[in-house]
């Protein structure tokens, strides 16, 4: 059995990995930035799928991160390479308009594996003198190098010059294909796909910082929604009724998508009878707004905004 998406939200979730930042040249890599990434793997914009071999993968193309075959749920080392993914994912919300090149993101993504496993495991080395040996350890050598073994590490900016040396090892390296791409070719991000049904096209997904694992949002029942509609707000109670769209946002963010989907077909139209839809399309002197946009973006809309 691979690993799930619940392993990828813990690591998600790991506060070691949301303590992380620094700079691999222009790419700036921060726990703020990882959080988005779960944000938008609970809205479903990006799927985790379970693979079949040893490593992870994250294909920017279709949005889709595949986990290694490893059984749950994930140790420290599995974890380090779920957050390299992750970098991915975080490189292809971030940088819509593809400017980062194939291999500054490439050790970007190593540069935080690694600087994760070394804050778990202090002691964490590889030696060598095989390629993938000596890239490994020069890894290491740069984390400590650059003192992102700790927090006093933060903030350091690592220009592309210092990391020349590791570039080149990672285009020599035998079985892997990053030696084909030039040293300014980029691609490996194009923006977001938004597949949420109750996130309008223009709406960014919110960032939070916590470092709860296993974070649920439950489906909102039927009780819940029309209790929460119910509730009577004076006209002039702004603060209230921003407060309630606000909390049903949420609700209908991460929500599962087949609930998502159920939702939408019940609020397409007033249906007679259903006290959910009669409520989301008020007729008379019932006074409840409107709480969510129904537009769904078409499938190739990508967004530029986080």
């Amino acid at each position: 059995m691979p690993l799930t998406e619940g392993d990828v939200l813990d690591t998600l979730s790991d506060s070691v990995a949301l303590g992380i930042e620094f700079y691999v040249d222009k790419i700036h890599i921060k726990g703020e930035y990882l959080t988005t990434v779960r944000d938008h793997i609970r809205a479903g914009n990006i799927l985790v799928k379970g693979g079949t071999q040893d490593l992870a993968f994250y294909d920017q193309a279709t949005d889709v991160l595949l986990t290694q075959k490893k059984s749950p749920p994930a140790n420290d080392s599995d974890r380090a390479l779920l957050l390299h993914e992750c970098v991915h994912a975080m490189i292809d919300v971030y940088d819509p308009d593809g400017a980062v090149t194939r291999h500054m993101g490439e050790l970007a993504a190593y540069l935080t594996q690694t600087t994760y496993s070394v804050r778990k495991n202090p002691s964490s080395n590889r030696n060598g003198t095989a390629p993938w040996d000596k890239f490994w350890g020069d890894l290491y050598a740069t984390v400590r190098a650059n003192k992102l073994d700790t927090s006093a590490g933060n903030g350091v900016r690592i220009p592309s010059a210092t990391l020349e040396n590791l570039r080149r090892q990672l285009a020599a390296l035998p079985f892997v294909n990053y030696g084909k791409f030039t040293k300014e070719a980029t691609g490996v991000s194009d923006g977001l796909t938004r597949r949420n049904l109750f996130l309008s096209s223009d709406e960014p997904v919110s960032m939070r910082s916590s470092s709860v694992s296993h974070e649920t949002y439950v489906d909102p029942s039927d009780d819940y929604l029309v209790r929460t509609l119910m509730e009577a707000y004076a006209s002039a109670d702004v603060k209230g009724y921003g407060s309630r769209l606000r909390r049903l946002r949420r609700d209908f963010l991460y929500c599962s998508l087949s609930r998502a989907h159920e939702l939408q077909r019940r609020f397409s139209v007033r249906k007679r009878g259903d006290r959910l839809s009669e409520l989301f399309h008020p007729r008379g002197s019932v006074k409840i707004p409107r709480v969510w946009s129904l537009e769904t973006p078409p499938p190739d809309d990508r967004r530029q905004r986080r």
